[in-house]
């Protein structure tokens, strides 16, 4: 089936890469690929957290994807949709906006640490002071591993939120993980061997390599994520359906990447565990 949208209705927000159309539509969020298969790698990436222990073992939610087709604008394109997980009167605070309205903009105050660890143990330690989540520290380092797994390097200080409801503050799901799974073509082209674009790949929010920032904070507060070791045919068959929506000539380029992608990070996952 395919989704009809037209201007009118359509949410520019802005990120860190550019502006993504999003459309809110009987009670789900639609947002459009913008650089390449985000769509999928948001759809294949909440399957395989699926497996996870995250909201079995911990007080955490995770945002689940699925790919859609999409009409906007007259013209076919593909994404992915979710459910609007918020509740009356809730709303999605970023650690941005947060740190800003209390007068601690974290584009000057973080800079200002003088060393990764130093800027993962201020932020957690802070948000949990100001929210009242006391296990903020672990959500974050849970966050930092599934970015990790996955290779998600736009985890900026707007995709790190909490919920809000009435000066209430509650856990928000882990969402937007579509920048994982080198699925922007325009930073990592398709003609580039997949394991020079893994060795390359910075972590956000601070700039470092995903092993380090990991660890980081793995060392403050344990490890959180805990899931299976996934094969090339487990993550094949995930793989399969959310395919299809693209064009025949791409499907192995992207399966091939996306599968080095796993297989490579999980290793060294498992390592640092």
């Amino acid at each position: 089936m395919t989704v009809h949208f037209v201007t009118n209705e359509k949410i520019a927000e802005t990120s860190s890469k550019g502006n993504q159309e999003k459309w809110q539509e009987g009670g789900r969020w639609y947002k459009l690929d913008q650089f390449g298969y985000e769509g999928l790698a948001e759809t294949v990436i909440s399957r395989l957290l699926e497996r996870s222990s995250i909201e079995t073992d911990t007080p955490f939610r995770f945002v689940r994807y699925r790919i859609e087709r999409m009409n906007v604008h007259g013209r076919d394109r593909n994404g992915c949709s979710s459910a609007n997980f918020l509740q009356p009167g809730e709303s999605i605070i970023t650690l941005s906006h947060l740190f800003k309205r209390e007068g601690l903009p974290l584009n000057k105050v973080l800079p200002r640490l003088p060393s990764d660890k130093q800027r993962v143990a201020w932020l957690a330690g802070e948000t949990a002071a100001l929210t009242g989540l006391a296990q903020f520290p672990q959500y974050l380092t849970l966050l930092f591993e599934v970015d990790a797994l996955f290779l998600n390097d736009d985890r900026h200080l707007n995709n790190i939120a909490v919920l809000e409801n009435n000066g209430q503050y509650n856990y928000c799901p882990i969402f937007d993980n579509g920048a994982g799974l080198l699925s922007n073509v325009q930073l990592a082209p398709m003609d580039i061997d997949p394991a020079a674009l893994i060795r390359s790949a910075k972590a956000r929010p601070f700039n470092t390599t995903f092993n380090r920032q990991m660890i980081y904070a793995q060392n403050l507060y344990g490890p959180q994520l805990h899931i299976p070791t996934f094969t090339e045919a487990a993550l094949r068959s995930e793989l399969e359906e959310p395919l299809s929506y693209y064009a025949q000539r791409d499907r192995g380029f992207i399966a091939e990447r996306v599968c080095q992608t796993v297989l490579t990070r999980q290793k060294q996952f498992k390592r640092q565990r």
